[in-house]
């Protein structure tokens, strides 16, 4: 299993990932280079706060948190009260999914293409699942089977898209205008009343 999403660096107020190439003075904000960078997905019902070192953050019902970048090594993770232990390499990217027992990790990947959105979906539902136009004409990501993830880079759009699910339900999502160089990130998520999906832009926490 193989998650795809990527990071670098990024602006202070837009999820822009710069490359370590000498520009990161275009940029308001950098992390230190071979930086590693980590964020939580909640997919409990509950809300739940993740906390390490001086960092916290409280995360909704199917959730995902804000990429925190932190020097490499071993380090501990809070999430709902439960420690975690984890050691983080330079230049790496991890998603860890919470399912209020354990956390289930993911290794991501960069992505720095500034002329291109990143569009990912993670599929954290019990059955496959395709990203699609609103209309099905196009299929944008999958089918990706349960519990596994895909990308695709696209032109920076207006876009209406949709999560097909192998059950035949379609679960519309909204509307979204992708910006190059920013990354969306596409939640297939169980819950009490069904698989729900939707699409949320990816942030970097602002306070490493």
């Amino acid at each position: 299993m193989r998650a795809w999403i990527a990071i670098l660096v990024m602006l202070l107020s837009l999820p822009v990932w710069a490359a370590q190439d000498g520009n990161e003075g275009l940029y308001e904000m950098a992390a230190p280079p071979d930086s590693a960078f980590i964020r939580v997905v909640n997919i409990t019902d509950g809300q739940v706060a993740v906390e390490m070192d001086d960092w916290r953050q409280s995360l909704s019902p199917r959730q995902a948190g804000d990429y925190l970048y932190r020097p490499v090594g071993k380090a501990q993770i809070s999430v709902a009260g439960k420690p975690f232990a984890f050691e983080f390499e330079a230049r790496s990217v991890q998603t860890l999914v919470f399912d209020g027992a354990s956390l289930v990790k993911h290794e991501d990947i960069y992505f720095n293409n500034r002329l291109k959105a990143l569009l990912v979906m993670y599929n954290l539902s019990d059955q496959s699942a395709s990203l699609q136009t609103l209309n099905g004409a196009v299929n944008v990501i999958g089918p990706l089977l349960a519990g596994n993830s895909g990308e695709r880079e696209i032109n920076g759009v207006k876009v209406a898209l949709k999560v097909a699910l192998d059950s035949g339900s379609e679960l519309p999502l909204e509307e979204v205008v992708l910006q190059r160089g920013r990354i969306y990130t596409v939640l297939v998520t169980p819950g009490s009343g069904g698989v729900q999906a939707h699409l949320e832009e990816s942030h970097v926490a602002t306070t490493p």
